[in-house]
């Protein structure tokens, strides 16, 4: 401030309370322009200085804290190094604690297969309650059990594989022909192809063909080399390499229903019913002349199907479902019997088909409705299937 400047203010009326300081300011002895160009110069050198200074003391203090670490690839192996040597500390305390008791590892169903068929679909609406409607129809029903199940089975490490995925109709070897199909790209996968090349693309193309036609007759060629009684030469060979696929089953899932033929009232029928195949029950069946397809080649009685094996599937399917689901015990004589239905008579693997309860029944019928109950039935399932593997493995 200069005295003109403090001159004005007094003018103005500003009371001035400091009268010494300001006569002493105006009394100062002048200096040269050169001296006060230098002491502001040297003023501003220690001002930049200091700055400098105490910024570098900052930024050194703060380097040291790690907060300006560098993030590059170079300190990478360092922070993996670290991160692996806690990682398999953690893994050896387990293996420690694991070995110290004779326990074992979780049952699952990784490593094997499960192929599932809804039956019906399309045109073929199958059961229904009440008798002969549009409700309660059992393709409805079997497409929702099996994708339940299918979910149930994936969780505990199985493939599964579903023949119908949407309401359409697929004919009974439509069906066959694709458990063919996937039964042989499960053993190419696993190098158990027992034919050529040529050979596959040939068998491959003629279950195609029966896709393609999508019809049991067998004058439209429905059937394929399926037809008939007895084994030919090509379902031998894909029945050969299907018993050698101890990890995959089949099921078909159906629901069943009875009613009085006079009244067309529900009978009091109800429960679950497995049935499966053995040599006898199908040589037995297609010795019948009824059972045999005018035109279809007549072929000897073929023995060499996994009799045991089917018999001891569905027995266990049975236990396990009743045990942890009483209410679908079956008040059937046998519910666990041999039968010859095409999509299980017509392949080598281990097959059941399972009429999950009468839709007909009103108790069958809540269970089939309530989604909780159905779980628990798919759980049993599950549960049935770790214990068959573990069977036949120890075998």
């Amino acid at each position: 401030m200069n005295n003109n400047q403090q001159y004005s203010r007094q003018q103005r009326g500003s009371t001035n309370t400091n009268p010494t300081r300001t006569y002493s300011q105006t009394k100062r002895p002048s200096r040269s322009k050169a001296e006060i160009a230098r002491r502001i110069f040297f003023a501003k050198c220690i001002i930049v200085f200091c700055m400098v200074f105490v910024l570098g003391g900052g930024v050194y203090l703060l380097c040291r804290s790690g907060l300006f670490k560098s993030k590059s690839s170079k300190t990478s192996p360092t922070a993996l190094s670290s991160l692996t040597s806690v990682t398999t500390i953690g893994t050896e305390a387990q293996a420690t604690e694991a070995t110290s008791e004779p326990t074992t590892l979780p049952e699952d169903l990784t490593g094997y297969y499960v192929i599932l068929d809804p039956g019906h679909g399309g045109w073929d609406r199958g059961t229904s309650y009440p008798y002969n409607s549009d409700q309660n129809e059992e393709p409805t029903y079997t497409i929702k059990i099996a994708n339940m199940l299918s979910d149930e089975l994936k969780s505990r490490g199985a493939t599964v594989y579903i023949t119908r995925t949407d309401d359409e109709y697929y004919s009974l070897y439509y069906r066959v022909a694709e458990i063919h199909l996937i039964c042989m790209d499960i053993a190419k996968e696993k190098g158990l192809l027992p034919f050529s090349e040529e050979r596959e693309q040939e068998l491959r193309k003629k279950l195609e063909d029966v896709k393609k036609v999508n019809d049991n007759s067998y004058d439209k060629g429905g059937m394929g080399f399926m037809a008939g009684t007895g084994v030919g030469d090509d379902l031998r060979e894909l029945f050969e390499m299907e018993y050698k696929l101890t990890d995959v089953v089949f099921m078909s899932i159906h629901l069943n229903a009875d009613y009085d033929e006079k009244t067309f009232e529900p009978v009091d029928h109800h429960g679950i019913e497995v049935t499966y195949v053995t040599d006898d029950s199908v040589n037995t069946y297609e010795s019948n002349p009824k059972n045999q397809t005018a035109g279809a080649p007549v072929r000897d009685a073929y023995n060499g199907r996994p009799n045991d094996r089917n018999k001891l599937y569905a027995q266990i399917l049975y236990d396990g479902i009743v045990k942890d689901t009483p209410a679908l015990k079956s008040n059937m004589e046998k519910p666990v019997y041999t039968a010859n239905w095409a999509v299980i008579r017509k392949i080598g693997l281990t097959g059941t088909l399972l009429e999950f309860g009468f839709v007909s029944h009103e108790t069958d019928r809540g269970i089939l409705q309530n989604e909780e109950q159905m779980k628990v039935v798919c759980g049993s399932i599950g549960d049935s299937l770790e214990e068959y593997f573990k069977q036949i493995q120890s075998n």
